[in-house]
């Protein structure tokens, strides 16, 4: 059982609730230390907010460092640290985030003494490393601190800053080597490399990658677990990754993906071409799922110009101004690029054609044919609300779970790129997308709930320090009966996912 401490008495599980759901501490990370010096392993908090010291991190503990809130919780092992602590750490932390109630999805990345990533570090107030030195052997100590100004994505000076791979999730630009493991029964069996970049929804798959920072070798481990993984091929997968980083000397960044939410560096590593997640199924030998006859691809690219074209149901419903698809039916083959795309979300849908081995014909949104109409079913209404990018920047959309189940009205942001398993059928969710804010009622919600999710969407434009305008359009709607400008914000919605 995992008890979580205070610097000095025990840190009551209410004091936990109040400091996860207090607004400005939600904002802030906190570090805790992992032990098991009395023979149970503990955790008790270190420091309530960032940035650290990094004298903090002693070589003989673990520590995790709980950015819970924005989607990630780290793990840091000490050199020095006992084996039990080491090995029970991760256990810590998935328990970590159970007790927290963090999303199923958050990812936790373990990292050994000296072999910390710049996104780890910028937690830190002024962190160095051993052989960062200047003179007679001073401590160099550099001016980097965990405030540091937006930095926009530019690939040809990556390596040369640190606050940009730690703004934008990206190590290097993922030229690096890799590995790619599948799993199978209890064993991680290697894809063939003509397939690395190929994911399937009904898998779980392990990738190494070994990268180079600074002249310092470095290696990640993800662990991408499909949607419809089996419950038992998804505990596999973190026990192999487990396994094989004892196999490599514990030195390895350990990261948990769930399909649908993956990070900007996992995008980057198939040499410019597309992440392809198919619709279920499976790529095992001997277990390969057939195709549907009619198949429809979203293609979306991230700031950093890599894509991500998953496989969504054959509707013209899904279509969204904003990205491109690849349509393949028994009657034709098209490429449809929606009015507000980008010309990498093109790119990424003729190299998708080529890894499909198909040849589609153009087609701009506004000139579709009856042939590509017929091919989806019939034309009905679809997303065309504005996705631009520069306003992506400035104002992604935001996400929120409303809920009363402890006696409190609470509302807790949900991180990442948005996907329908993020909408929890026993609460009410708001969904801010700046130019309207939609509240979203999940079927079993509570009646308080529902009658205050309205008040709370109004509280929320009348609280955000942007200024919002008191006239900004709230629109309610009922899970089952979501329009095409709501689902359009998420990626690959399914409209049989409720039935289902």
């Amino acid at each position: 059982m995992l008890e979580v401490l205070g610097e000095k008495p025990d840190l009551p599980e209410a004091h936990i609730e109040d400091t996860k759901m207090d607004a400005s501490n939600r904002k802030q990370a906190k570090l805790f230390q992992v032990s098991n010096a009395d023979g149970e392993l503990e955790v008790t908090m270190v420091a309530d907010h960032s940035p650290f010291s990094q004298d903090a991190l002693r070589s003989s503990e673990c520590f995790i460092l709980d950015n819970g809130a924005n989607g990630h919780i780290y793990v840091w092992k000490g050199m020095k640290a006992n084996n039990e602590e080491r090995r029970g750490v991760l256990k810590s932390a998935e328990q970590f985030i159970n007790k927290m109630n963090y999303p199923a999805h958050t990812q936790i990345q373990v990292l050994p003494e000296l072999g910390e990533t710049p996104l780890f570090q910028q937690f830190f107030r002024n962190w160095s490393d051993p052989e960062d030195t200047v003179g007679m052997g001073t401590a160099y100590l550099s001016n980097q601190i965990a405030r540091i100004e937006k930095v926009p994505f530019d690939v040809s000076t990556l390596h040369q800053s640190e606050a940009m791979a730690a703004q934008h999730g990206m190590v290097d630009r993922g030229d690096g080597d890799k590995q790619i493991w599948r799993v199978e029964g209890s064993e991680k069996v290697p894809v063939d490399p003509a397939m690395f970049g190929q994911f399937y929804g009904g898998d779980s798959y392990i990738i190494l990658y070994q990268y180079s920072h600074d002249n310092r070798q470095g290696q990640i481990l993800y662990t991408w677990q499909g949607a419809d993984s089996s419950v038992d091929e998804v505990g596999v997968s973190a026990f192999l990754t487990v396994q094989l980083d004892d196999e490599l000397g514990g030195a390895a960044v350990q990261v948990r993906v769930v399909q649908g939410k993956e990070p900007a560096h996992l995008m980057s590593l198939f040499g410019g071409q597309p992440m392809v997640v198919y619709r279920g199924g499976t790529s095992r030998e001997g277990g390969q799922s057939e195709g549907a006859d009619t198949r429809l691809f979203q293609v979306r690219a991230n700031p950093a110009g890599d894509c991500r074209a998953v496989e969504v149901q054959s509707s013209s419903s899904q279509l969204n101004s904003s990205d491109v698809f690849l349509l393949v039916s028994p009657s034709g083959c098209w490429v449809w690029v929606g009015g507000r795309s980008t010309s990498a979300e093109e790119k990424g849908a003729e190299q998708l054609a080529g890894i499909l081995q198909v040849t589609p014909d153009p087609l701009r949104e506004g000139g579709e044919t009856d042939a590509f109409w017929e091919a989806l079913g019939g034309q009905e209404e679809y997303c065309r609300t504005p996705r631009l990018k520069n306003k992506m920047e400035a104002h992604p959309p935001r996400l929120f779970a409303c809920s009363n189940k402890t006696g409190n009205y609470q509302m807790e942001e949900v991180p990442g790129e948005l996907t329908q398993d993020d909408l929890a059928p026993d609460d009410v969710m708001i969904l801010d997308t700046w130019d309207q804010v939609f509240v979203w009622i999940g079927n079993e919600a509570r009646d308080e709930e529902k009658q205050e999710a309205a008040d709370s969407a109004v509280k929320y434009l009348d609280s955000d320090p942007a200024d919002r305008d008191p006239r900004t359009p709230t629109v309610t709607l009922k899970q089952g009966f979501e329009p095409p400008t709501f689902t359009g914000w998420f990626l690959g919605w399914n409209y049989d996912y409720w039935t289902e």
